[in-house]
């Protein structure tokens, strides 16, 4: 469930981000529907504030707000700030009419459903009935209320917020007043009571996590919206697509093709659903002075990649020191995988039969000879190249795994060595997406031989474009001579990016995730299986998760509750494949 409540979060705020036309803000609030799906048309209007109107203002006010009414005195400044900003962006955004009822209708919708409404419920359904065109169903008093809170398109925020003291005054005699903060407290905790909350919650908005608490947890799974990590957030990004390369490629590093093949490879892949991303291969070798003094138009990006390549050389020692203090272990298991591939390949006949001009005879084929005049009838025994096969591992780098990140670039290792000392050739690659490019970090080619050492530069961040990646490890595994190809993807079955889905603006929910993106990556897998390459997942994720990679794999799914157990399920599926049992 936190996982979840961490990715809804996430796309609140993104459509925040998009509406404020800032992404560098940290909203006080986000919105979420009764089923925890972040709400499109309230996180819309939160970053429509921003926009409009002075942040630090309009924050520190709802600050003030406190008492055993707090979600009232909210809920009736944010039906006000509603009216005034879709009275101020109704002739900019041609979608918003649309929108606005739809998410009336939505809510009215639930209401129904209820039995028991706290006040602001209520009124928020007359709001949402009159937006509808129909009366507003309210008592006298709360009809007054609502109607007080019809602010216009003209209002500063000064004159919001004396208008709302004005109201809270003259109909529940209370003042706003400075509150002492409460430590502590989170946007999760918060959070997750609204999505547990039976019968009675409407779509709402919910207090955001306070990224400078002394209590929040770095290293924890929220760990991946830390205020300080700067590159983990700042998905979302409007401007060149030029800028957006160089700073991708100053923290990843620079591209494996000249810029010629980088545009024909991208006329081939970034298609689709795809049109408007990018892809980098690399692996990981920086370009001369990759961050300049003079070479970005913002401080804040430079420091964001100086950040970045400092964290990813940590990451490294910490991946390297966490594998030599379980060195005994792990080469164990290198040495155990490598015995029973090794076993399986031995076992495999090496020649088979086929009719030549020459050779020993068969007597059964002598028939041929004679009446079909068809000299193929010896039988000779040629050599089959052992293994027949390749191997791609490409494994989830997003911000999900950070958590384990030590232990993914230990099993990958593993792996990497045990198919080495077996002779079957093997790529080892990463996936994220950031700033509307899909990056994948190459580890270890075909060829290449004694690489594993760069596996422990394994870091995760940014988002998951699934379908782009596997469009990309078909690329990669083109490379491959082996007349059979298998792909084994590590992931939680989560695929989800800011960018959009080739056209379509983000209010039309044509974002890169939900069911958008896992048909997008079920069609990708489809397209490898047709072009001859076997694709297996290894699921390793939440419960919902493990039912939407059944939908993207089928059968050819292993799931595994713990990554120590990435390496020995790798195994498992080769041994198979070996014997030809998949």
């Amino acid at each position: 469930m936190e996982e979840q409540n961490i990715r809804e979060a996430k796309r609140a705020r993104n459509f925040i981000w998009t509406a404020a036309e800032n992404y560098e803000l940290e909203p006080l609030y986000l919105a979420f529907s009764p089923d925890g799906r972040a709400d499109m048309y309230l996180n819309m209007t939160i970053g429509l504030t921003y926009k409009w109107f002075d942040q630090e203002k309009i924050d520190a006010f709802f600050n003030m707000l406190a008492g055993k009414e707090q979600e009232l005195y909210e809920g009736l400044l944010w039906i006000g700030l509603e009216n005034a900003l879709y009275q101020k962006e109704k002739n900019l955004r041609s979608a918003l009419t649309e929108l606005r009822r739809e998410y009336a209708q939505e809510n009215l919708n639930r209401y129904r459903k209820n039995k028991e409404y706290s006040r602001i419920e209520q009124i928020r359904n007359g709001h949402c009935r009159e937006i509808l065109g129909m009366d507003a169903g309210l008592n006298e008093e709360d009809a007054k209320i609502l109607h007080a809170f019809s602010f216009t398109e003209e209002m500063t925020t000064e004159q919001i917020l004396k208008r709302t003291e004005e109201i809270f005054w003259a109909y529940f005699t209370y003042k706003p007043a400075l509150v002492s903060k409460k430590e502590g407290t989170y946007f999760l905790q918060k959070v997750v009571g609204a999505f547990h909350s039976v019968g009675k919650v409407s779509a709402t908005y919910v207090r955001a996590k306070n990224y400078e608490d002394a209590n929040g947890n770095a290293e924890g799974k929220a760990g991946t919206m830390e205020k300080v990590k700067h590159y983990l957030v700042q998905f979302t990004f409007h401007g060149d697509a030029e800028d957006a390369g160089r700073y991708v490629e100053s923290c990843f590093g620079k591209s494996i093709y000249t810029e010629r093949q980088q545009e024909q490879v991208e006329k081939i892949l970034c298609v689709g659903n795809h049109k408007n991303s990018h892809l980098l291969f690399t692996k990981g070798k920086m370009a001369a002075a990759s961050v300049r003094e003079d070479s970005w138009k913002s401080r804040r990006e430079k420091r964001e990649i100086v950040e970045f390549q400092m964290d990813s050389e940590k990451q490294y020692e910490k991946n390297k020191k966490y594998f030599e203090e379980n060195s005994v272990v792990y080469r164990n298991s290198i040495c155990r995988l490598t015995e029973k591939l090794k076993i399986c390949l031995e076992t495999q006949d090496e020649t088979f039969p086929t009719m030549a001009t020459h050779g020993k005879i068969c007597p059964s084929k002598v028939w041929k000879a004679i009446y079909l005049d068809n000299p193929r009838v010896f039988e000779k025994k040629e050599e089959v190249e052992i293994p027949g096969f390749s191997v791609d591992i490409m494994i989830d780098a997003s911000s999900s795994r950070k958590p384990m990140q030590e232990k993914i670039a230990a099993q990958a290792y593993i792996l990497a060595r045990s198919l080495e000392m077996c002779k079957i050739p093997a790529q080892i690659y990463s996936y994220c997406s950031i700033r509307g490019y899909t990056v994948m970090r190459i580890f270890k080619s075909y060829e290449e031989n004694q690489k594993e050492d760069e596996i422990f530069r394994y870091v995760a961040a940014g988002n998951n474009r699934d379908g782009l990646a596997f469009r990309a490890a078909g690329h990669l595994a083109e490379k491959s001579e082996k007349s059979k190809k298998i792909l084994l993807v590590l992931t939680d079955a989560s695929p989800q990016d800011d960018q959009d889905a080739g056209e379509g603006a983000f209010y039309k929910n044509n974002e890169y995730t939900d069911l958008v993106a896992i048909q997008d990556t079920t069609k990708e897998v489809q397209a490898l299986r047709r072009k001859g390459m076997q694709v297996i997942g290894i699921f390793m994720g939440s419960e919902c998760g493990g039912a939407v990679a059944g939908k993207i794999f089928g059968h050819d799914l292993v799931k595994i509750q713990n990554i120590s157990e990435f390496s020995d399920a790798v195994g498992c599926i080769l041994q198979q494949v070996i014997e030809n049992r998949v």
